[in-house]
């Protein structure tokens, strides 16, 4: 297991917990928004697992996931839960092997673009950790604690118990 890899575990976790806590809430909290954001909290998480499964698409050698558009027909929590579960795990497995980096060029937008992997993982924590404060943001601006998805709270769930029990050392 590779320092990336919790990382993303980190990542696929917070995604997890932050669904999961807003597929509780009604409609009219769902769409609360304040300046400055990507806009609501429903569309903002759409987005999000809609980016994360297009990263994926991108990468080279990466697994292929099933791609949902954050602008197509809202497919409701459970298609939600399955992508970004899928995704998430995709990015955990896949940046397992990785050893070194790579240069490759993004076609797919229209406009070629020279990328290497460490950037576009970069870019997907940095993405998806700037929406989704967004959406806590949201939220406790309106009165409505969100959840904690600091790397602090994962390490302190389950999941993030049995990673460091897995690198803890055996006496």
């Amino acid at each position: 297991m590779n320092i990336w890899s919790n990382v993303f575990r980190h990542h696929r976790w917070s995604n997890r917990i932050l669904i999961n806590f807003l597929a509780g809430l009604p409609d009219d909290q769902l769409e609360l928004s304040v300046p400055g954001t990507y806009g609501g909290s429903l569309a903002t998480i759409r987005h999000i697992v809609s980016a994360d499964a297009d990263y994926l698409r991108i990468i080279p050698a990466a697994p292929d996931v099933t791609q949902i558009s954050d602008h197509d027909e809202w497919g409701g929590w459970d298609e939600l839960r399955s992508v970004a579960w899928e995704a998430g795990s995709a990015f955990v497995d896949h940046v397992d092997g990785l050893a070194d980096d790579a240069f490759f060029i993004d076609d797919g937008g229209g406009t070629p673009r020279e990328l290497t992997v460490s950037v576009l993982l970069g870019q997907v924590i940095h993405h998806a950790t700037e929406h989704r404060t967004q959406i806590r943001t949201t939220l406790e601006a309106h009165g409505i604690e969100a959840p904690d998805l600091s790397v602090w709270s994962w390490h302190a769930d389950d999941e993030g118990r049995r990673v460091l029990e897995e690198l803890r050392p055996k006496s």
